[in-house]
């Protein structure tokens, strides 16, 4: 039941602006623990987060994630620009609004994107992976997108 609140809360979460914009979820689960990764790709950024849900533990209980991410890019021209990030933290139980721990991107500080701050153009392959280190348990989520506006 938390699960489908989750999905209805990951739904309204978004910014309006955003609704129509491209995005992937993953969720592993082993017995009342849930790992869940999205992405979630903007004009000009975007969001690759984890969180964990157990509705045996209690809300304020903290357990440590481990979110890695990848961004893969095929320019028009061929050429393979990859970005690899992770981040290591403890994130609380029950998060509203879905993943919140990980990176939200900026193309430009990633050394993918165009002067005006969007998206370089070509394909992109953005994987997400959240492990929760306690259990080892990892959810992953990507997408695939082609930008084909120019700079």
């Amino acid at each position: 039941m938390r699960l489908v609140v989750l999905l209805v809360a990951l739904t309204f979460a978004l910014p309006a602006s955003a609704a129509d914009e491209p995005g992937a979820y993953g969720i592993a689960q082993r017995g009342t623990l849930k790992v869940v990764s999205g992405v979630l790709l903007m004009t000009a950024g975007g969001v690759m987060k984890g969180v964990w849900l157990d509705e045996m533990q209690g809300c304020r209980t903290r357990r440590t994630l481990r979110v890695a991410i990848e961004i893969d890019l095929v320019s028009p021209a061929g050429t393979t620009t990859r970005v690899k990030r992770e981040r290591k933290g403890l994130v609380d139980n029950c998060a509203e609004g879905g993943p919140n721990f990980g990176f939200d991107l900026v193309p430009k500080a990633l050394g993918l994107g165009c002067p005006n701050g969007r998206w370089k153009p070509g394909r992109y392959a953005l994987t997400t992976r959240t492990t929760h280190v306690r259990s080892g348990l990892v959810a992953a989520a990507s997408l695939y997108r082609q930008v084909t506006r120019r700079c």
